[in-house]
């Protein structure tokens, strides 16, 4: 099991919480706290919903399941953690901060820390970590031989490599961002075959003058609102984008941002797909 920060000295207030919890209430290992979306994704699909007992705020859970909400993986309270009891926790290697971190070793609460997925394979290294640490290696295996059904999919209907592709993310009115290297939009244009037209960091402002320039041949546009159809709500806001070589070919795909929070999760794995499949449509 990974650690980190072993000589981290736990605050003396944090540290008597921690003993406290733990005397009073003996671990049990099928409690199991999430602090990241693509975890949780993957121990929903496990069918570990129902032993469940705390998830971080970008989660996403069945309404039918008494889930603690925890705040921002990055910013987790230890007494939140601990009054919760859990057995397990599972995190990404962004959860923080580092004096939950070392409350956590201390109290021998067993840690699984995770980088995010940012292809198929680092996605099935996740499922098959945290199958092994839930012992349900048996039921991981229909994920796995999905993962590798949509991908197979996927590489059949690759964009040429050259493929000019824009991912943007949709904001409030007309305010746009464009992915970048190091995001979750740049794996899935890399994934799909395509070229990122931005080589900058992260996610950055961009006007839609500033856009055409760049001659987008696919716009995908990651929206957190879907009760209203995107790729309208985009036009409408920046008419000028109809004039692209997407617009013009009708290259404009709309995915749901909800299932991209988390990198390259299961459900982001189904969105490429249909991605894919919509593109290849479109080129026919």
């Amino acid at each position: 099991m990974k650690k980190i920060l072993s000589s981290y000295r736990l605050p003396f207030a944090a540290s008597i919480f921690a003993s406290a919890v733990l005397l009073s209430n003996p671990l049990q290992a099928d409690r199991i706290i999430s602090t990241d979306a693509g975890s949780t994704d993957i121990l929903l699909a496990l069918d570990e919903g129902n032993d469940l007992v705390g998830v971080d705020v970008t989660s996403v859970v069945p309404a039918e399941l008494s889930v603690a909400k925890l705040g921002y993986h990055r910013m987790l309270a230890t007494e939140g953690i601990l009054s919760l009891n859990p057995g397990l926790i599972i995190g990404s290697e962004h959860m923080g901060p580092p004096e939950t971190i070392a409350a956590i070793e201390k109290s021998q609460i067993e840690l699984l820390q995770l980088p995010a997925a940012t292809n198929a394979d680092s996605l099935k290294l996740n499922i098959k970590k945290i199958s092994t640490a839930v012992d349900k290696q048996q039921q991981a295996q229909p994920l796995l031989a999905h993962i590798d059904k949509q991908m197979l999919s996927i590489n059949q209907q690759q964009l040429a490599a050259d493929t000019k592709v824009a991912f943007l993310l949709q904001m409030d009115g007309r305010s746009l961002r464009l992915a970048g290297e190091n995001t979750t939009g740049n794996d899935i244009i890399r994934l799909l075959g395509g070229e990122n037209l931005s080589q900058l960091p992260g996610y950055q402002s961009i006007s839609a003058e500033a856009l055409i320039s760049l001659e987008p041949e696919v716009i995908i546009i990651a929206s957190r609102d879907m009760s209203k159809p995107p790729v309208e709500a985009l036009l409408k806001d920046n008419p000028l984008l109809v004039h692209t070589p997407a617009g013009q070919q009708q290259k404009i795909i709309a995915v749901d941002g909800r299932n991209l929070i988390a990198g390259i999760s299961l459900t982001a794995i189904d969105s490429l797909a249909d991605i894919a499949d919509t593109l290849a449509q479109a080129q026919r």
